[in-house]
C-alpha cells in the first residue's frame, strides 16, 4: 500500500469560512481512499507564521519523513504548504530530495516545464493575495487614525456603536471608582477583589491614556481629570520601583 503524511493549515480568521483542519483532513481522507492510500500521520498547523520554523506540525512532519518514509504528503492546495515561494520551494525541494512527492488534492499536478511553472504561478499568486490583503488592513488602520475612527476593541467603560465610540454608564462608574480608590491609597489586588478583575485588568485601566485623551485612536468622552490619571500614574511607578528593589 502507498504510504503518505497529510498535512493542514489554517491561518487566523479562516476556520470561519470552510477552511478548518477537519474540513481539509475530510477532502484528503476522501483524496486518498480513492487511491488507496494509506495515511501514516496527520499533521496541522494553525497560525499564519510567516516564518517556517513557526510552524509546528510542517518542522514535526518534514523530522518523520526518515523515521516513517511515506512516499508522498498531502495537502489540499498550494497555499496550504506556504504562501511564499522560497518557502514552497525550499519544502518541495526538500521534499524531492528525501524521495517525498508533494500531492494537492484540488490542484491539477504534472511534471513537464509548463505544470512546473503553473504551480510557481499558483505560490506567486497567493503571496501576492496575501500582501494584498495586509496592505489593505494596513491602509485602513491609516484611513481610520487620520479620520480619528476607532478600529480595535475599545478599553473597559466603553462600547462602538457604529462608527462612534460610546459610553457604558454603569462600567463608567467603575472605572472612576477603580481611580478614586487607588489615589486614596487602596492596594491593587484590593481593588481587583472588589470588582472581581485581576489584578493586571487594575493596572491597565489605570495605566490607559484613552481614559484622559479624547481624540486618541478616536473621538470619545474621557472618564478621568488629568490631574487625577497623573496621580495614579505616579503611584504606578513607584509601586514599580518599590517592587524591582526588593
Amino acid at each position: 500500500m502507498t504510504n503518505a503524511f497529510a498535512y493542514v493549515r489554517v491561518s487566523t480568521g479562516e476556520q470561519a469560512k470552510g477552511f478548518s483542519l477537519e474540513a481539509q483532513f475530510a477532502e484528503i481522507e476522501k483524496y486518498s481512499m480513492k487511491r488507496g492510500f494509506k495515511i501514516l500521520e496527520r499533521f496541522s498547523d494553525s497560525m499564519s507564521g510567516t516564518k517556517l520554523t513557526e510552524r509546528d506540525g510542517m518542522m514535526t512532519m518534514i523530522d518523520k519523513i526518515d523515521e516513517l518514509l511515506p512516499q508522498y504528503v498531502i495537502a489540499t492546495e498550494t497555499d496550504r504548504i506556504s504562501r511564499n515561494t522560497l518557502q514552497y520551494g525550499w519544502i518541495d525541494t526538500h521534499l524531492s530530495m528525501k524521495g517525498v512527492k508533494l500531492l494537492l488534492v484540488n490542484e491539477t499536478q504534472t511534471n513537464d516545464p509548463a505544470g512546473k511553472a503553473f504551480q510557481k504561478i499558483r505560490v506567486i499568486f497567493s503571496e501576492f493575495e496575501n500582501d494584498l490583503r495586509q496592505w489593505r488592513i494596513k491602509r485602513g488602520r491609516a484611513l481610520a487614525l487620520a479620520e480619528k475612527r476607532f478600529m480595535n476593541r475599545p478599553p473597559f467603560g466603553y462600547v462602538v456603536r457604529g462608527k462612534e465610540i460610546h459610553v457604558e454608564k454603569q462600567k463608567m462608574k467603575v472605572v472612576k471608582e477603580i481611580f478614586d480608590r487607588y489615589c486614596d491609597n487602596t492596594p491593587v489586588k484590593q481593588i481587583a477583589r472588589l470588582f472581581n478583575k485581576a489584578p493586571s485588568n487594575i493596572r491597565y485601566i489605570l495605566s490607559n491614556q484613552f481614559y484622559i485623551y479624547p481624540e486618541l485612536n478616536g473621538r470619545h468622552k474621557v472618564l478621568i481629570n488629568a490631574e487625577k490619571f497623573q496621580r495614579a500614574q505616579e503611584r504606578l511607578k513607584k509601586s514599580r520601583t518599590n517592587y524591582q528593589n526588593t
